[in-house]
């Protein structure tokens, strides 16, 4: 996933290295990185969790690591989209594909590397500024000074628990489950509007998504790992006070 369109010289990143415990002959940085350490490692436990970073338009875009090695990323559409992709608004459904990435990830150095299956790699660490966040486009040297770097915020909270990739089935029987993401900014994306944009809100500790096509969205319970929840629908027009126009199920991807 890229990062922002922030550039990090030779120099710089040979500083950083030296800055957080690394030299010239690193092993961490000159060749690929062992094997799997256990999720219970000092370094693999300071970075499991939810993660606000930045892809290469600036734009917000969150990853969840996982205990058992999984990063799943969400970032919704692109304000500058690539050849082939819609950008929200457009009067397009987004494909599943924008609204989610799948990667794996691995300790490196002092931090974890996260491998994507578009080709992006991110590396997180703690340096001299904070957590911070490093970005290799598809088919470069990973071994080199990366390409882009960006400021990353580990995320806690209600919020954070809720923030993801979502599989719910909608109010038509004939349409097939579709993909809702859901960002920390308060932004939500579809896979099923032709306008498949919106904002989100915790109430009661129920997510409520409000989409710019008038549809209501409650998806009941969003904070539990796994399993099955209850999801509502309100059609457009209809009573937000009134009953949910279809009452369906939903389960989490990430």
């Amino acid at each position: 996933m890229a990062a922002s369109l922030r550039s990090l010289s030779t120099t710089a990143f040979a500083a950083l290295v030296l800055a957080t415990g690394g030299g010239a002959c690193a092993p961490a940085l000159r060749a690929e990185p062992a094997a799997q350490q256990p999720a219970s490692s000092a370094i693999a436990a300071r970075y499991l969790g939810v993660w606000a970073l930045s892809d290469s338009a600036n734009n917000l875009f969150n990853v969840r690591l996982s205990s058992d090695g999984r990063a799943i990323s969400t970032w919704g559409a692109k304000t500058m989209p690539q050849v082939g992709e819609v950008p929200a608004g457009s009067g397009v459904p987004l494909r599943p594909g924008q609204l989610f990435e799948q990667g794996r990830w691995q300790v490196w150095g002092n931090g974890l590397r996260i491998d994507y299956a578009d080709g992006w790699s991110d590396w997180l660490l703690v340096g001299p500024a904070g957590p911070q966040q490093y970005s290799w486009a598809p088919g470069s040297d990973r071994l080199s000074p990366p390409e882009n770097y960006a400021k990353a915020v580990k995320l806690s909270g209600a919020e954070a628990e809720v923030v993801g990739v979502y599989r719910l089935t909608p109010t038509q029987p004939e349409k097939p489950p579709y993909t809702a993401a859901l960002l920390s900014n308060g932004q939500a994306f579809n896979s099923i509007d032709a306008i498949p944009s919106g904002s989100w809100q915790l109430k009661n500790g129920n997510v409520v998504i409000d989409w710019l096509s008038d549809w209501r969205t409650v998806i009941v319970g969003a904070g539990k790992q796994g399993g099955k929840f209850t999801v509502q629908h309100w059609a457009p027009g209809t009573n937000r006070e009134s009953a949910p126009s279809a009452v369906r199920s939903g389960d989490r991807l990430n």
